[in-house]
C-alpha cells in the first residue's frame, strides 16, 4: 500500500517559513501533519510548528499593514434603535412636557452624554428638535381641524395661544391663523 504522506505534496520551504505563507499553504502543512502523526509524531509536530509560524507571520503582517480605508462613521451619536425609540417616544408624548431627563432615562443614559449624542444624530438640539416637531403637529392640526388655536396649543405641548404663534411664526413665517387662511384657500383652489 502505498504512503499515504507521499501524495500530499509540501509546500517550499520559504513558504513555510516567511512571508509567501498562504492559508492554503498552512491547511497543506496541517493535512501533511494529521496523516504523519500516525507514523512520525516528530515530524508531525514539527509540522504543526511551522504551521503556528507561519500563522504568526501572517498575523503580524496584517497587524503592519495600513487599514482599509473605512466609510466615516458619526462618533458618539444614539444607535439606530435608540434613534426610532426617542422618535417615538417624543411622537406619543407629544402633548406634554417633555425634559431632557425623560428623554435620557428612556434610553437610561446620562443626561449630558444624550443631549451631546442627539445632537450628533440629529444635527439639532433636543429641544429644537422637539420644538420643530410641535410646529409639524400644529401645521397639521391647524391645516385639517376646526379646533380652536387654543385647543391646538395644548394639544402640540404648548402653554397658550401666544406660545404657539411665536413659535409657529419663527419656523414658518406664518401665523397660525394665516396658515389656516392659506391652506383652506389653497384646498378650495384644488376643489374648483
Amino acid at each position: 500500500m502505498p504512503d499515504a504522506t507521499a501524495s500530499l505534496k509540501m509546500p517550499n520551504r520559504s513558504a513555510q517559513t516567511g512571508a509567501e505563507g498562504s492559508s492554503s499553504d498552512v491547511s497543506n502543512i496541517v493535512m501533511h501533519a494529521l496523516l504523519l502523526i500516525g507514523h512520525d509524531r516528530s515530524k508531525a509536530l514539527d509540522c504543526l510548528d511551522r504551521a503556528r509560524e507561519m500563522m504568526a507571520t501572517s498575523e503580524e503582517q496584517t497587524a503592519s499593514a495600513p487599514p482599509a480605508a473605512l466609510p466615516p462613521v458619526a462618533k458618539g451619536g444614539l444607535a439606530p434603535w435608540q434613534i426610532s425609540k426617542i422618535k417615538r417616544y417624543i411622537n406619543e408624548n407629544i402633548d406634554e412636557s417633555i425634559t431632557l431627563l425623560v428623554l435620557a432615562g428612556q434610553l437610561r443614559l446620562s443626561v449630558s452624554y444624550f443631549s451631546a449624542a442627539f445632537k450628533v444624530s440629529f444635527g439639532v438640539s433636543p429641544h429644537a428638535y422637539i420644538v420643530a416637531q410641535r410646529v409639524e403637529r400644529a401645521k397639521q392640526r391647524i391645516a385639517l381641524t376646526d379646533a380652536s388655536l387654543s385647543e391646538i396649543a395644548l394639544d402640540c405641548g404648548l402653554a397658550d395661544q401666544a406660545h404657539l404663534s411665536r413659535i409657529f411664526r419663527r419656523h414658518t413665517g406664518y401665523t397660525p391663523s394665516g396658515w389656516r387662511r392659506a391652506c383652506a384657500s389653497g384646498m378650495e383652489g384644488r376643489l374648483s
